[in-house]
């Protein structure tokens, strides 16, 4: 599979992804629990639409999925990180800032990775990276700024003043890292932490994270190699993402 067969077949995830959910978005019937997923989170109904409808065009293909309601699904070398959905609650309530995702890679290793992309599905655009990084066809690269003073940071959560501009929490953490990315954020921070481990899974930002890596990006896992990390459901990050000026400047003050 080369990164050209990965943007259609991302295209074609995104596209019915699109089309199945756009009833539901925004409607009480969208934030119902239908059951639990593999990753033992509550599972709304447009989750499962979005599972679903991504899953259908996945399945079609060599590849090995992980995603959040239905575990690990398929066979195959290519191994696809998938987020069919990423801002569920701001899909049920209608904020336009949610996104479909896939990270595809040569291992079962982050290290492997080739392409990775995100949509928002509320506004179409879309990102992607093979050996650079685009938002709708054009060039990215992350902000040149220097001064934390002068950040735009998106933080989760903060737990006391810090020195920045602006902190900003939007509830996609795919977009946002995406959004360091093109230089509309200087910085992505998520520290949190559940059950010991970090709060972030593979499929919610392996996409983004390459994409930001391809943008020109500085990426540190507090929990380990990044690119040791497997695209698993096991997996969990808490990440800095910033252009490299700043990066070691925050990692100080965290």
């Amino acid at each position: 599979m080369t990164p050209k067969d990965a943007l259609e077949i991302s295209r074609k995830v995104a596209e019915n992804v699109e089309r199945r959910i756009k009833n539901a978005v925004g409607s009480p019937e969208a934030g119902i629990t239908v059951g639990m997923g593999k990753d033992g989170t509550p599972t709304k109904k447009i989750d499962k639409i979005a599972e679903d409808a991504a899953l259908e065009i996945l399945r079609e293909e060599d590849v090995v999925v992980v995603s959040e309601e239905a575990g690990v699904v398929g066979e195959g070398d290519i191994f696809v990180a998938l987020d069919p959905i990423d801002g569920t609650f701001n899909a049920t309530v209608g904020v336009p800032i949610y996104s479909v995702s896939l990270c595809f890679s040569r291992s079962q290793t982050l290290g492997g990775t080739f392409f990775g992309y995100v949509r928002n599905l509320a506004t179409g655009d879309e990102y992607y990276a093979d050996r650079n990084s685009y938002k709708n066809g054009k060039k990215i690269r992350v902000r040149d700024v220097e001064r934390l003073e002068d950040c735009n940071v998106v933080f989760y959560y903060p737990v006391k003043m810090y020195p920045f501009k602006r902190l900003r929490i939007l509830g996609s953490a795919s977009l946002e890292i995406c959004m360091v990315a093109d230089g509309t954020f200087d910085c992505f921070i998520d520290i949190r932490k559940k059950d010991g481990r970090g709060y972030l899974r593979v499929y919610d930002v392996a996409a983004s994270l390459f994409i930001a890596k391809n943008a020109g990006a500085a990426i540190t896992d507090l929990d380990g190699n990044l690119e040791d990390k497997k695209i698993s459901m096991e997996e969990r990050f808490r990440l800095v993402v910033s252009n490299e000026k700043i990066h070691e400047k925050v990692k100080r003050i965290l």
